[in-house]
C-alpha cells in the first residue's frame, strides 16, 4: 500500500510466529530475537519467508507455490505490519523499515491490542530542496507508534 510517499507492507497470516518456530535463536543478545525475525522478511523479500510452512498443530497454511510472486515483496516497505501472537513490538530494522507487531485486536473473549501511528509530514524546506529528485521518506525519523490495549 502506498500512501503519499510512504510504503506500507502488511500480512494477515501470523508468519512471524511461524518463522519463530523454524529459526535457531541460540546465543543471541537479549532483545534481538524479534528484530532478527522481522529482518528475515526484508532480507528474503517475502511476506512469508518460510518454505515449506510449519506443520505444527494450529499453524497449517495453504501455501500455493505457483502464486509465490503474490507474497513476494517487490520493494522494501517503510512500515511493515506483522500482526502476531508473539509479544507486541515496534522496531527499526534493516534499511530504515519500521516493523510493527500490534498483536491481535481480540484475544479469546477479551480485548487485545492495536497500534496507533502518528506520521509527521516531511518538512516543507526539504521538499523544496528535493523537488526534482526522488527522496527517501525517512519514516523512521517521523513516526510515533503506540501499542495500546483495548
Amino acid at each position: 500500500i502506498k500512501v503519499n510517499e510512504i510504503t506500507i507492507g502488511l500480512v494477515s497470516t501470523d508468519s512471524l510466529l511461524h518463522l519463530s518456530t523454524e529459526v535457531v535463536n541460540q546465543n543471541l543478545p537479549i532483545g534481538t530475537r524479534i528484530c532478527r525475525l522481522a529482518e528475515h522478511f526484508i532480507q528474503q523479500k517475502s511476506y512469508y519467508p518460510i518454505f515449506p510452512p510449519p506443520s505444527l498443530p494450529g499453524m497449517q497454511v495453504n501455501l500455493d507455490v505457483n502464486k509465490r510472486s503474490q507474497y513476494s515483496m517487490p520493494i522494501q516497505p517503510d512500515i511493515l505490519l506483522l500482526p502476531s501472537r508473539l509479544s507486541c513490538f515496534v522496531k527499526d530494522i534493516a534499511g530504515g523499515t519500521v516493523a510493527i507487531n500490534p498483536g491481535y485486536l481480540v484475544k479469546g473473549g477479551a480485548g487485545g491490542t492495536f497500534a496507533a501511528m502518528d506520521i509527521h509530514p516531511i518538512k516543507k524546506d526539504l521538499l523544496d530542496q528535493n523537488e526534482e529528485e526522488e527522496m527517501s521518506s525517512n519514516v523512521k525519523d517521523r513516526i510515533r507508534v503506540e501499542v495500546r490495549k483495548i
